[in-house]
């Protein structure tokens, strides 16, 4: 999948999803795209999972290896990731987490906000320091906040 057909993809997934939940749409691309380089890791092709979302009892999972940041410092384990059906399916996945787990009760109080989502979000959801700076750095630099703006049902061009 190339960048565009990514971006076509998660963009049609994403407004999807936030039909129900509401979070987002530019903001779960841009989250997307980071976590599995523009739908080309190998967790994205092996099992539908564009967030690194770790595996939970009673789902299908896949063991992969992966880079956690630890005291400021890379380290590289293996991990059990959620396998998921479709694109589709990932994106709800993510946005029904959000939603429902305690953790993420903050984010879910500034979902309005793209910056401050981001950054409340990140606090729990990945172990790099400078993740949330790095989803909006993809979020703006790919107009991605198009989708979250009044214009939102303007497809975008890569």
């Amino acid at each position: 999948m190339n960048k565009e057909e990514f971006l076509t993809a998660a963009t049609v997934a994403a407004r999807e999803a936030s039909r129900t939940s509401h979070l987002l749409a530019g903001i779960t691309v841009a989250q997307a795209a980071l976590e599995s380089a523009w739908g080309s890791s190998e967790l994205s092709t092996s099992a539908f999972n564009f967030f690194g979302i770790k595996a939970r009892a009673g789902r299908d999972w896949i063991e992969m290896r992966t880079q956690e940041c630890r005291r400021g410092m890379a380290v590289h384990a293996r991990a059990r990731f959620a396998k998921y059906s479709s694109m589709q399916e990932c994106f709800e996945d993510r946005d029904r987490m959000i939603l429902q787990l305690p953790v993420y009760a903050e984010a879910r109080s500034v979902a309005a906000d793209p910056e401050q989502f981001i950054r409340a979000l990140a606090q729990h959801w990945a172990t790099d320091p400078h993740y949330a700076e790095k989803v909006l750095q993809v979020y703006h630099t790919n107009g991605l906040d198009m989708l979250d703006s009044a214009s939102a049902e303007v497809p975008i061009v890569p």
